[in-house]
């Protein structure tokens, strides 16, 4: 079986892991990935950018030289966003985020710069999206951003404003509750990448889960 098919069948098996292991030895599995990054089927997209950021993390998890490695695939992808249309460049965001939040520690400078690209309305679903994963992770990355991510609530688009309220329920901000709430019966339609699967929800739905997830979060009834 050649890399590209296998590279592509272990997305199938959403086998991230595997392939961060492979990347090890198959200097041509990132290139396959990148490649996948850019596909018309959305699922492989994501599972593409997934796969990124776990490549990036266990590269940086190594000892030595070998921990710069994982700071070539960020570069190579925000050197697309510098260079490249939104048009072309629009999945970059999705797999910079992915880098993020699969080691934030690591790679904190990162998750900076994609949500910087939030004004960009091609890049926008993507950056929103890793504004969620990072936060899941590390709120404190995503705090200055929360202003523009409430604006973000009255998107005349539901994906946008979908993700939006699904962001807000990892920032750790309850203050943020209020505006959520006037969004619960948004019956807006969307889909969101989430457990390595596509989900189809309403931006309502989403609104009342990011507010359980404060309220928990904050003890409030």
């Amino acid at each position: 079986m050649s890399i590209k098919n296998k590279v592509r069948k272990l997305l199938d098996e959403k086998e991230f892991g595997r392939i961060a292991e492979l990347a090890e030895s198959e200097k041509g599995v990132v290139r396959y990935l990148f490649s996948f990054l850019y596909s018309t089927d959305d699922l492989l997209h994501w599972q593409a950018a997934e796969a990124l950021g776990a490549v990036a993390a266990r590269q940086a998890g190594q000892k030595g030289p070998a921990a710069e490695g994982g700071r070539n695939i960020p570069r190579r992808l925000i050197w697309s966003l510098a260079e490249e249309s939104g048009a072309t460049a629009f999945p970059a965001t999705e797999a910079l985020g992915a880098v993020a939040s699969a080691s934030p520690n690591n790679f904190p400078d990162f998750g900076r710069i994609v949500l910087s690209f939030m004004d960009d309305p091609t890049l926008r679903r993507g950056v929103l999206w890793s504004a969620r994963k990072i936060a899941e992770k590390r709120p404190d990355l995503v705090w200055d951003s929360v202003p523009k991510i409430i604006e973000l609530l009255a998107d005349p688009d539901p994906t946008i404003r979908g993700h939006a309220a699904w962001v807000l329920g990892a920032t750790q901000d309850e203050t943020v509750i209020d505006k959520l709430k006037a969004l619960e019966n948004d019956e807006g339609p969307l889909y969101i990448y989430e457990n390595e699967e596509l989900h189809e929800t309403t931006v309502g739905q989403l609104a009342k889960r990011s507010i359980e997830e404060l309220r928990r979060k904050f003890k409030i009834n």
